[in-house]
């Protein structure tokens, strides 16, 4: 696992620049490139026709500008250390405006925050985030702006002690292992490995008894599967791994885990499914998203051109 190429976004807002400065730091660890992306949504026209007059494409034009303005001040205040930080600035709905810029140069990683809001107040990095880790063509990191101080005459440096990676034992959860063992390796942090065990409501009528006849023996094969994964990764990788099994909701043990544990980052994937015929991780991914309090790095197989 590599990466190269970052693409940043931002929509101005203080709130916003939490990801930005996440992305510089990763990028100065892992040496990529940064382009720093903004999207310029303008209000829809009037819906009477005839009511639209020169002066709005004008405001257009006007808003555009003094975002580009903005845009390459903060690309040039966050390009500390020599690295260059390229400014791009669309004009259209936001989730598209990402996708599109990360498909045609070929990203490898999309850094945004969770939160964000523009001069009307409305959602902007809410929902537009959700969207992005769900379409992206390729990983997307996630951060909330609570986690990363807005601004700072010191350049941010990124420590990374604990990184909490679920694992549902399908070949699909297990490629976010190469993407937290680098960063691990590079960060001299630990891994810790971690498997939710989802008791459905239809479990509940087996009776408390019958039901963990049934799962305390699979929760005791399911962490000896993890500890074989995590001596492979430490002979193989010279990285320090730990694992640990949880029953409940996937994404509130994710979450709950990475909180009490103190991690500073949550790798996962976006589909699996696990040997109890669910799937998780996809809509498991979008909720972590939503509720973790440190960043979340959700592993997206690269777009494959059909042939």
């Amino acid at each position: 696992m590599r990466i190269q190429k970052i693409l940043a976004t931002t929509d101005l807002s203080n709130e916003s620049i939490a990801g930005v400065r996440y992305a510089v730091a990763l990028a100065k660890k892992v040496g990529a490139s940064v382009a720093l992306l903004h999207v310029v949504e303008f209000p829809p026209p009037p819906p009477m026709p005839g009511m639209r007059s020169v002066t709005l494409p004008l405001q257009d034009s006007k808003i555009a500008k003094q975002a580009r303005v903005r845009l390459d001040k903060l690309a040039k205040r966050e390009s500390r250390g020599g690295l260059k930080i390229t400014p791009i600035l669309h004009t259209g709905n936001s989730f598209h405006g990402i996708i599109m810029t990360a498909r045609t140069r070929a990203t490898d990683l999309i850094v945004i925050a969770t939160h964000g809001y523009t001069g009307a107040k409305r959602v902007l990095l809410g929902s537009t985030t959700e969207r992005v880790v769900r379409h992206a063509p390729c990983s997307v990191l996630t951060v909330p702006v609570r986690t990363i101080p807005r601004r700072s005459g010191k350049m941010l440096l990124l420590k990374l002690k604990r990184i909490v990676v679920p694992i549902d034992f399908s070949e699909i959860s297990k490629t976010a292992l190469p993407w937290a063992t680098s960063l691990a390796a590079q960060s001299n942090a630990e891994l810790i490995l971690l498997h939710v065990v989802e008791k459905f409501p239809i479990d509940y009528f087996l009776g408390y008894g019958l039901m963990n006849e049934l799962f305390t023996p699979l929760m005791k094969d399911s962490e000896a599967a993890l500890k074989q994964i995590a001596e492979n990764i430490g002979r193989s990788d010279q990285v320090k791994a730990s694992e640990k099994v949880r029953d409940g909701k996937p994404f509130k043990e994710i979450c709950s885990v990475a909180q009490k544990l103190g991690a500073e980052l949550i790798v996962l994937t976006t589909r699996g499914h696990s040997r109890l015929k669910y799937i998780w991780l996809g809509s498991t991914a979008e909720r972590v998203v939503r509720h973790a309090r440190c960043p979340v790095l959700v592993v997206r197989e690269p777009e494959r051109k059909e042939r």
